[in-house]
């Protein structure tokens, strides 16, 4: 069997694709192969929304089954591309079935980094990634009363606020000193301390576990610095990393994702990368990243299927990522590294701010705590690129909606 297009993923790019082909393509064949037991959905509510009144699975929906048959897009859910043969343009499944492609994309995206950690293979450990993860805690959080998570990421913290709003209790393990380490100044980080402990949060930091023993209903676990406690159920969100494992198969460039062009093309004829897996030129910034998130997804995988289709439209988007719990909204855009230079900028003292982000005096990212209406305006300064005096920074202290 030959298609034209196959898509090879079941998230937001992997949709984004779907419509970006049929929006320049309305007769070439698409496949969409998935190994999730749902067409594609949102995965970021899973942590907050449904908690808060029950679940709905086509509320999460990207696009409604009928959008697949009216655009005469097959859909194969439950099925693996485990090898591509990029000369020929052909791969196989999981089941041995091979398929024809003209152009194939892999939008394969991100999975969570693994506790290391003896014991954390038990039943009681969990990460919390797709829908699956959200059927399996909400299955077993009638027999809940504790939960234990580890790392500082925003699923953590989003999922720490959400527990705590059902009445569940939390212990909190941050292997750094506050949570999103990476990114964030310091005087920030304490600010999202101090809303968890607000929440009666049980927070150890400069920690994590390193030994769980299970007893019953009960986990014993060990942090490295041999302090230790008891829990009902562990979850890990110690980030993500790329699924490179079928484009280093096939042979395409790979580096922190699959390397591809301004239009999403990899390094051989015929095959592209969109979404999280995707390493792409980030023209606003003149450098090679990946950048996970559902707006970039969303844009890029359109883009990505758009071009494959023929738009010839280099990927110029600054995408936008957004955290937010305990009455907390965090939205960035641009490059985020708490090694660069950079300027906390407070409206309302731990309510209402704004970190700029610099290397060489321009600034390259902007982070904004519940001021998100200044969302355009900090793309606008990052894409002017311009050198700014000591002048030009003290006045951006003061930032103008």
């Amino acid at each position: 069997m030959h298609h034209r297009y196959v898509i090879i993923g079941g998230g937001i790019a992997a949709a984004a694709a779907a419509r970006g082909i049929r929006a320049h393509d309305r007769e070439g064949s698409v496949l969409l192969v998935s190994r999730e037991n749902h067409l594609p959905y949102r995965r970021g509510p899973l942590a907050r929304e449904a908690w808060q009144g029950g679940f709905d699975l086509e509320r999460l929906s990207i696009q409604p089954p009928e959008f697949y048959t009216e655009n005469r897009i097959e859909v194969r859910l439950r099925r693996e591309i485990v090898e591509i043969d990029a000369d020929h343009h052909v791969l196989w499944d999981e089941r041995g079935d091979s398929l024809g492609f003209d152009h194939a994309v892999l939008a394969t995206g991100s999975r969570p980094r693994r506790l290391r950690a003896v014991g954390s293979e038990r039943s009681g450990v969990r990460y919390f990634r797709d829908l699956e993860d959200f059927l399996d805690l909400e299955h077993r959080m009638g027999h809940l009363q504790h939960v234990t998570i580890v790392g500082g990421g925003g699923v953590a913290l989003e999922l720490t606020t959400a527990l705590r709003t059902i009445g569940r209790e939390v212990t909190l393990v941050l292997p750094d000193e506050y949570p999103l380490r990476r990114v964030l100044p310091r005087e920030l980080g304490e600010t999202l301390l101090e809303t968890l402990r607000r929440l009666d949060v049980e927070i150890v930091t400069g920690d994590t576990l390193v030994e769980i023993e299970e007893a019953g209903d009960v986990l014993h676990a060990r942090t490295a610095s041999g302090n230790s406690l008891d829990t009902q159920l562990v979850i890990v969100d110690q980030g993500t990393e790329p699924q490179l494992e079928l484009g280093e198969a096939a042979g395409l460039e790979t580096d922190d994702g699959v390397v591809v062009d301004e239009l999403g093309r990899a390094s051989k004829p015929g095959l592209w990368a969109a979404g999280d897996v995707a390493e792409f030129p980030y023209l606003a910034l003149g450098q090679l990243m990946r950048v996970e998130g559902e707006d970039h997804s969303e844009h890029h995988g359109f883009a990505v299927g758009a071009n494959m289709a023929g738009a010839s439209t280099p990927y110029a988007h600054l995408p936008w990522r957004a955290l937010a719990f305990g009455g907390l909204q965090l939205v960035a855009v641009g490059e985020l590294d708490a090694q660069l230079d950079h300027q906390l900028a407070w409206l309302d003292p731990e309510r209402e701010g704004v970190v700029y982000y610099l290397r060489d005096d321009v600034v390259r990212g902007v982070l904004m705590l519940n001021v998100a209406d200044r969302l355009e305006w900090a793309r606008a300064l990052i894409r002017e690129a311009r050198p700014m005096s000591s002048a030009d920074r003290a006045a951006l202290l003061v930032p103008q909606a």
